[in-house]
């Protein structure tokens, strides 16, 4: 969110053509004009990597979707780092969409973990904080999940879609990555299906929102 709507420096630091947002972040004097994708990409790598192994151990996450989920992004930081790509949406769709993780790391916390189970029953001011806490997390997680991960999946989606039919008619992957197209086509077809995968969480968001009004 810092490098992408605070400073900008994601839109800034590279050229704001389909050209420069897919191939911009070649290094120039031995850096790269955008080490932030880098950073998000390796970041990607180890995360996503990391939660495939652990998730065999916890039969809630060792579901279909997720183990999938966790497969299609490793391979998406991987070889962005490789072929050296992608480095504007990299910085949104690592880094920008994974803000709402955050709130849900810690209102998920709180489910394993209930205010009232942290704190002696004597210290009532504290459990209504923490309550508080655990409240205004679950509320910013559904927020931020669908300002960043449905309305803005769907702008970075289109801008994608765009910049990916400007390269294939000028043959900018066989000048400048040759080897690569393949690639493109992967993060094409895995854009969709993880936009996909995010408006059916979203469903499952407000269906859990639903159940809790109606209780």
């Amino acid at each position: 969110c810092y490098s992408f709507f605070l400073t900008g420096r994601a839109a800034d630091a590279l050229p704001r053509t389909p050209r420069g947002r897919y191939f911009g972040n070649t290094p120039i004097s031995g850096r790269v004009p955008l080490p932030e994708a880098d950073h998000v990409n390796a970041v990607i790598v180890i995360f996503q990597g990391w939660d495939f192994v652990t998730s065999f151990f916890f039969e809630e996450h060792c579901t279909m979707i997720m183990m999938t989920h966790h497969l299609l992004a490793f391979f998406c930081g991987f070889f962005c780092l490789w072929y050296e790509v992608n480095p504007y949406y990299a910085v949104y769709i690592g880094g920008v969409c994974e803000f709402s993780s955050i709130f849900l790391a810690v209102a998920q916390t709180f489910q394993y973990y209930p205010p009232s189970y942290l704190v002696s029953a004597t210290s009532s001011s504290l459990t209504s904080t923490l309550l508080a806490i655990e409240s205004f997390c679950q509320g910013m997680f559904v927020l931020t999940f669908f300002l960043f991960r449905i309305v803005g999946w769907a702008r970075m989606s289109y801008m994608f879609f765009s910049d990916t039919s400007y390269i294939i008619k000028h043959d900018l992957l066989r000048r400048l990555r040759p080897g690569s197209g393949w690639f493109l086509w992967y993060l094409v077809i895995i854009s969709g299906l993880l936009g996909a995968l995010q408006v059916y969480w979203i469903g499952g968001i407000f269906n859990k929102l639903l159940e809790l009004s109606n209780a």
